[in-house]
């Protein structure tokens, strides 16, 4: 069984790869056009927030009020930054999952296609349906937070600091436990609603229920294709990070040797230092996004198609299906 199970995984990230010769250009095209504006935008609002952050330290002790004014419109626009990052995202992969099923049935993928199919017909029940998958996971990060801290507070007013640690961790463990249980449970609403075009609630009813009885192999198989997307983009990442930052640390380091024992002149330029890599930061944002694209949607198209077919029986059962959902349309039988 436990070959078997390991051989899924294997044939998933096989069937990724190879699908990724047929994605690759809507990724590149829709996520390397749609993702360069926000991508800078957020590179542009960290070193924006950095800079008041600078002046900050440069001002002192001074009227509190106008650069808690700036830091919080800073802060705002990186807030704003996320979001749109987000949302731009959250298309390019509904457009990559549509390229990805289309061929996966055999049928023909156009990249305007695909792009005119989500933008018309799915995308803003998508926002819909992230909107409710965030205010229930927030809901429960919200209410978990609260027991933990009454649990923790108790205890700790009737002096027992030690049963406060004990309870703070269990519960805390307990919380993110429930956390990560209703995010796998969740974890293909998306591809529910982009491959078989249901509703916002009959996707959470199909990935609840297709994910039923299998939660810890989708746990495994998204964790671990996860780690290995992060490994790659380290690949990537570290040495844009490290030659782009090398000049500034080295010119940090002289400066610093210049007025060792200046404590706020170092944190002076210790920020400038990170004010200054914003638009390398919004170069890594982009890169990041895009490789992001170019696999991750493919892995889970193909998980939510795995999923769906029938369970192999074992000895003695008949074989179990992929339960149906109410609202689900089926692919048209094709000759």
């Amino acid at each position: 069984m436990a070959e078997k199970k390991k051989s899924v995984f294997v044939d998933l990230l096989d069937g990724t790869f190879s699908m990724i010769s047929r994605t690759w250009l809507t990724s590149l095209l829709i996520g390397g056009v749609l993702f360069i504006p926000t991508s800078f935008l957020f590179g542009w609002a960290y070193g924006a927030f950095v800079d008041v952050m600078v002046r900050a330290g440069e001002l002192g002790r001074g009227e509190p009020g106008p650069l808690l004014a700036a830091m919080g419109m800073a802060y705002l626009w990186i807030v704003l930054a996320l979001l749109a990052q987000g949302l731009v995202y959250l298309f390019v992969r509904a457009c990559v999952t549509e390229h990805t099923a289309r061929a996966a049935r055999g049928e023909t993928a156009d990249t305007f296609d695909v792009f005119l199919s989500v933008a018309s017909q799915k995308y803003l029940k998508l926002v819909l349906q992230r909107i409710i998958q965030a205010a229930i996971l927030s809901i429960t990060l919200g209410g978990v937070t609260l027991v933990v801290s009454v649990a923790v507070g108790v205890a700790a007013a009737l002096r027992a600091e030690v049963a406060a640690v004990l309870f703070g961790v269990i519960l805390g463990l307990a919380g993110i436990a429930l956390l990560v249980w209703i995010s796998i449970r969740y974890a293909v609403t998306l591809e529910s609603m982009v491959v078989d075009g249901t509703g916002v609630e009959q996707s959470f009813d199909q990935s609840m229920a297709l994910v039923r009885y299998r939660w810890w192999r989708v746990f495994g198989w998204t964790l671990l294709f996860g780690l290995m997307v992060g490994f790659a983009s380290s690949l990537v990442a570290t040495p844009i990070v490290f030659f782009s930052t090398i000049r500034q640390f080295m010119q940090a380091l002289q400066e610093l040797m210049k007025e060792p024992s200046h404590a706020e002149s170092f944190n002076t330029m210790f920020l400038k230092l990170f004010a200054g890599l914003s638009r390398r930061l919004g170069i890594l944002q982009y890169v990041q996004s895009l490789l992001g694209v170019f696999v991750t949607p493919v892995f889970m198209t193909l998980l939510f198609l795995e999923l769906k077919k029938p369970a192999a029986p074992e000895k003695g059962e008949l074989p179990v299906t992929a339960p149906e959902t109410p609202g689900a349309s089926r692919p048209e039988a094709r000759p």
